[in-house]
């Protein structure tokens, strides 16, 4: 039971935006992946919306390629009634990384909203992960789940979960004898602040990279529930 009504409250969020966008070529040579434009509009523009309409206050935007067009994009972040600030994503190895890049002082003990930033977000997506997350237990992990083909989970991941959309185990580009389920976690957490103590845990991966998920798996292991919210694949998913 929350005894606190604003244990749960997520008020800021860790943006990523550092990546190279290589498949994204020759668009991505002049432009940083973020801010191509889908009808009309840069993937960070929806994401941005998206954190306003869900009530948050500030976002920390990790970058490194291109990152002055994102620093002019995005300002002060007034536009989206939100407080911006930047860190700096010395080399591009892994999401774990990029978390690690923020810095001590931005960081709050209270939950903090994780999202990717070239996903093509609808407007509600992140307040109905907020939503869901306050009605878990204090120092719960939120993520959100996708529907995918079982040809397309390969090349993401797939998350077991049981009855109650608790999450026990996430495969990181399972083999398919190591698929679980039609499952999907995309990059969109909400972590207890406990992760700022797991993340120097992660041990890169077989590609070198220190990945997030990797302390998704250890706090799981360690007892943290985690619960899945499916939700609809952004449509840049889609075939």
């Amino acid at each position: 039971m929350i005894t606190n009504p604003d244990v749960q409250t997520v008020r800021s969020a860790v943006l990523l935006a550092a990546g190279r966008g290589k498949r994204q070529r020759p668009f991505t040579d002049t432009v940083p992946k973020p801010l191509l434009e889908v009808n009309g509009r840069p993937t960070m523009d929806y994401v941005l919306k998206a954190a306003s309409h869900a009530g948050l206050e500030r976002v920390c935007i990790v970058t490194n390629y291109l990152e002055d067009k994102i620093f002019e994009y995005v300002g002060d972040g007034s536009k989206w009634n939100l407080l911006a600030s930047f860190a700096h994503q010395n080399k591009l190895n892994g999401s774990g990384d990029a978390l690690m890049s923020i810095p001590p002082a931005w960081i709050r003990p209270e939950p903090v909203l994780v999202v990717a930033t070239d996903y093509i977000l609808e407007e509600k997506v992140l307040l109905e992960l907020l939503e869901a997350h306050k009605r878990r237990s204090s120092g719960s992990i939120s993520m959100s789940l996708k529907e995918c083909p079982l040809d397309e989970l390969s090349s993401r991941s797939s998350v077991e979960v049981d009855d109650n959309w608790r999450v026990k185990r996430i495969i990181e580009k399972p083999t398919r004898a190591e698929i679980m389920s039609p499952y999907a976690a995309s990059i969109l957490f909400i972590f207890p602040p406990a992760i700022w103590e797991y993340l120097p845990k992660i041990k890169p991966s077989p590609r070198g990279e220190i990945e997030m998920q990797s302390a998704v798996e250890m706090m799981i292991r360690d007892g943290f529930p985690a619960y899945g919210l499916l939700q609809p694949a952004p449509a840049e998913w889609s075939p």
